[in-house]
């Protein structure tokens, strides 16, 4: 057989040097997009456009439908070479979405005859295997109910509910809002943010938050997680994270351009799972390795790191059924497995999976808010929340809390409602001290959210009143007209159910 010759050759480099520009006859273009030249960055560079923001804007470099995702770095390269700089010292252009790839489907985002995109948690199709009924919360496709066969909607809300206080629940929290709050100056961004402090949270710590709009009413509210000196996790409702990811980066980008933050919302990163109940924490002990959850290392408000299944995950210690509950986060693609394996690890502890309806049921009786109460005219002090305003420091929203309108005495506040005809009632529906069902009149309110509580074996709700924390303890009438519904209702604290928290606080 032929014997093939022998050639000497110089190894290849296996990290060769980056080519940013091929100079040939005619001109060297960096952006296709929108024709710029390698030479227009130097033309720049002699016209005195040294920053890269000025670069961007007297070239255009970077500002067609790539965002610069294939001409940035080598239209930098260059400006680097002609300043005579390292490419690090000449920086970057602020970077805006997508910071990944969208589909042309999502931006189209008509499926089914939808004008709305869906989304899906990454436990989407083990909750439809597993006996869910979806239903739309905003964009997103939520659990409403597991239900078993023959049960009503509100048969399975209950069952979940009781069982969840009883021993212990779990439930898809994928959907909260996350937003990653990173820098030199988070904390003090955080601190102009919210109405309470986050500069002096602990790391491994998380703290309760709410946040106001400009002219002093309330605009949102959620936990946000210390990970590092200058790293956060802030988690939003469902339904406002992108309101509150844009608030965000209003005020960085307009009001505050001198803080070294950056927010990034990293929903779709996360897959989260709450379990909560008397036997919640036993559940997580029987399954998290790599850290203990006893109450020393983990307790309410703290953050561990460990593995589930073999998953990494962050586990917080915080609370919305008022149940002792956990908040476990691990990687979306990991989503499913890890909560499987919580799943098995409280099968010998009665572990239910619930839905939004039981979550709802037990906000109410915990009095916790949501959007029905944070509705967009509601100030902290209606909600009870004014213990969270600081006084040691201006945030957004504090210049303007205090005008006359917003703590007049006749406002609507928050308060528990029982029906006392024990008789269900609706979200919706006015509240008056006298009941006229021929001329309805006079409403001093309305409710915002009601369900059966199975902790009380009532028909209760939260409402807004006039003057409601002086009306507690006296009696008033619900009118609804439009759904025939007249009856007499107990005003009471808005916290029904553990009102000490003695269950949540362990």
């Amino acid at each position: 057989p032929a014997v093939l010759p022998t050639v000497e050759a110089v190894p290849g480099d296996p990290d060769p040097a980056p080519v940013f520009e091929i100079r040939a006859k005619g001109k060297s273009f960096v952006d296709f997009q929108h024709d710029v030249t390698a030479e227009d960055v130097r033309l720049a560079h002699r016209e005195g456009f040294v920053s890269v923001e000025h670069l961007k804007r007297y070239t255009t470099l970077g500002m067609a439908t790539d965002q610069g995702k294939s001409s940035n770095v080598p239209g930098l390269a260059i400006m680097a070479e002609a300043l005579g700089k390292p490419i690090p010292e000449v920086g970057t252009t602020r970077f805006r979405p997508p910071f990944a790839p969208v589909s042309i489907g999502s931006l189209a985002a008509e499926r089914f005859g939808d004008l709305k995109p869906e989304r899906l948690t990454p436990m989407h199709d083990w909750h439809l295997a597993n006996g869910a009924t979806m239903y739309s919360a905003g964009l997103w496709y939520r659990p409403m109910i597991y239900g078993l066969s023959g049960e009503t909607v509100e048969q399975a809300y209950v069952r979940e509910a009781k069982a969840t206080r009883e021993s212990a629940g779990i439930v898809d929290v994928s959907t909260l809002g996350k937003i990653a709050v990173q820098g030199p100056d988070a904390a003090a961004f955080l601190d102009r943010v919210y109405t309470n402090m986050f500069s002096t949270l602990a790391v491994g710590k998380a703290r309760y938050g709410l946040m106001l709009r400009e002219d002093g009413l309330a605009f949102d509210d959620g936990t946000t997680w210390r990970l590092g000196e200058q790293d956060f996790l802030m988690t939003t409702t469902t339904a406002n994270a992108g309101k509150v990811m844009q608030h965000l980066e209003y005020f960085l980008d307009v009001i505050w351009p001198e803080l070294k933050v950056h927010v990034t919302s990293v929903t779709d990163e996360w897959a989260g799972a709450a379990i909560g109940g008397p036997k919640a924490r036993q559940i997580l002990a029987a399954c998290v390795t790599g850290t203990s959850v006893d109450n020393a290392t983990l307790p309410f408000m703290g953050i561990v790191r460990g593995d589930i299944a073999g998953v990494p995950v962050m586990i917080c210690r915080l609370s919305f059924s008022g149940e002792m509950a956990f908040e476990v986060y691990s990687g979306a693609g990991h989503g499913t497995h890890v909560w499987e394996a919580l799943i098995e690890a409280g099968k010998p502890f009665g572990l239910v999976t619930y839905g939004l309806e039981a979550l709802g049921t037990m906000r109410i009786e915990k009095g916790h808010v949501t959007g029905a109460e944070i509705d967009g005219r509601t100030t902290a002090r209606d909600l009870h929340l004014d213990w969270m305003l600081s006084k040691k420091k201006p945030f957004i929203g504090s210049a303007m809390m205090d005008r006359e309108g917003l703590i007049a005495s006749d406002r609507l506040e928050l308060v528990g409602l029982i029906a006392l005809d024990n008789r269900p009632l609706n979200g919706g529906a006015h509240i008056v001290e006298e009941v006229d069902e021929a001329n309805p009149h006079d409403s001093i309110g309305h409710i915002t959210a009601c369900c059966y509580s199975p902790a009380l074996g009532k028909h209760i709700a939260l409402a807004l009143v006039e003057g409601g924390k002086a009306r507690q303890g006296t009696r008033a009438h619900v009118s609804d007209p439009l759904r025939n519904r007249f009856g007499p209702v107990e005003i009471v604290s808005n916290h029904f159910f553990d009102p000490d928290g003695s269950r949540m606080h362990g």
